[in-house]
């Protein structure tokens, strides 16, 4: 379970990405607000880290924005895929790169 300073911290983040997201497109609060499906309070509330924020409002906060999940929550680009038959054919692979060289052997 996540910590309560992980959690304020995350949301923090979050409501930083949102904004700066926000600004880059040169759009209010309440216009952003209005494409996602709720209040211009409720978007200054995200913005500003003071409440968690549904996954489902996190999406169309996204659509609104025109940008990627990824790009509201500082996702890696590389995603490990485990417990899989693609997981562990990657595996396999890496494997194979000799160490030191797997920057290398990105695509």
């Amino acid at each position: 379970m996540m910590d309560d300073n992980t959690r304020t911290a995350i949301r923090s983040d979050v409501g930083v990405k949102i904004r700066e997201w926000r600004m880059r497109r040169e759009l209010s609060q309440a216009n952003v607000a209005r494409r996602a499906g709720i209040t211009q309070a409720s978007l200054s509330n995200y913005e500003n880290g003071k409440r968690d924020m549904p996954l489902s409002t996190l999406v169309g906060v996204a659509s609104a924005l025109e940008v990627s999940l990824g790009d509201l929550l500082e996702l890696p680009d590389l995603i490990v895929i485990r417990d899989s038959l693609l997981g562990r054919a990657v595996e396999q692979l890496r494997d194979r790169i000799p160490a030191g060289h797997l920057a290398e052997a990105a695509l």
